[in-house]
């Protein structure tokens, strides 16, 4: 098994973390990933700073208790053999951030309890899925995988640009046997945006919006195994952009969102991403940036008719 395919689990020893676990464990089923339990010694706000760089053994064992009894849960779902644990001495999102380049996919737990703690854990949860150099997935704690309704949301703010973020919500899907919604909320940033609409005609807009997500969804198609067979479905919705998605991810196994680039290659987490997280009742998984290139392979496909309008042989191009 190769060190990449585990999947890193933070643990805190709340319901947060056993949500997580669970999670993370349906996730290793559907190609052998290991579980790899990660728990940090100091969870405080960035601008708490300890005067020491280590800990004594008495500081390490209650972190050694928190990792022992995660990992006996996730042994319950995988197995031991496919479970590891690591005790990190410092705080929680940097360690987690940096861990994260040795795991295919981040997976934590958001324990929405007491709203002192929730200041806490929102913002590591908040400066790990918007740093981390792999996919991070957010999971709320009443969140159970009994009842799937097998329906995946990926919410596409670029629409022109979205391919690589399409492409991955319709692999959870077709992993899911799920359907598939793309969705673009959006609403006009000023304070008389209800007089603007009155005066204007946004339907061809739309179209041209729609139109662009059903191109990108066509190249996604050609990249994922049995994407052909995903049903999806482009929804264009006017409204408050946090609020529409995470109505709509009501009715969903998994969201799917991306975090901006304009910091690429990290990118980061915008409003949207945090108030989604904060108020979805499903997995939230946040993709970093995804590059929107254009494989040649699909180059040679939309152009394959005009090359046989003109006789030539795709295959022979240079």
């Amino acid at each position: 098994m190769s060190e990449k395919n585990r999947i890193l689990v933070g643990v805190d020893g709340g319901k947060g973390g056993r949500a997580a676990i669970a999670y993370a464990a349906a996730e290793a089923g559907l190609d052998d990933a290991s579980l790899w339990l990660v728990h940090a010694t100091l969870t405080e706000p960035a601008d708490v700073v300890r005067p020491y760089p280590w800990l004594p053994d008495e500081a390490r064992r209650p972190g050694m208790r928190v990792l022992k009894q995660a990992a006996d849960e996730a042994a319950t779902y995988v197995g031991d053999e496919r479970v590891s644990g690591t005790l990190l001495e410092g705080r929680a999102a940097p360690g987690l951030v940096h861990s994260a380049a040795d795991a295919r996919l981040v997976v934590l737990g958001d324990d929405r309890g007491h709203r002192l703690e929730h200041v806490v854990t929102g913002s590591i949860i908040h400066r790990v899925a918007g740093h981390a150099p792999v996919p991070v997935v957010v999971v709320p704690t009443g969140w159970s995988a009994e009842q799937p309704v097998r329906r995946v949301v990926v919410a596409v703010k670029d629409c022109e640009d979205s391919t690589g973020l399409i492409t991955e919500a319709l692999r959870h899907a077709a992993d899911r046997d799920a359907e598939l919604v793309i969705l673009h909320a959006w609403q006009l940033d000023t304070v008389y945006e209800d007089m603007t609409l009155s005066r204007i005609d946004v339907s061809d807009w739309e179209s041209g919006t729609r139109r662009a997500l059903a191109d990108s969804l066509d190249r996604a198609r050609r990249r994922v195994r049995d994407g052909s067979a995903v049903v999806v479905g482009i929804e264009v919705r006017h409204g408050q952009p946090a609020r529409v998605i995470a109505d709509e991810a009501a009715k969903a196994d998994l969201l799917v969102i991306g975090r901006r680039r304009r910091s690429f290659p990290s990118g980061r987490l915008g409003s949207t991403g945090r108030a989604v997280i904060r108020e979805s009742r499903c997995p939230v998984e946040i993709q970093p940036p995804i590059p929107d290139v254009i494989a040649i392979e699909d180059l040679v496909l939309e152009h394959e008719g005009r090359f046989e309008k003109a006789g030539a042989d795709p295959a022979s191009v240079g």
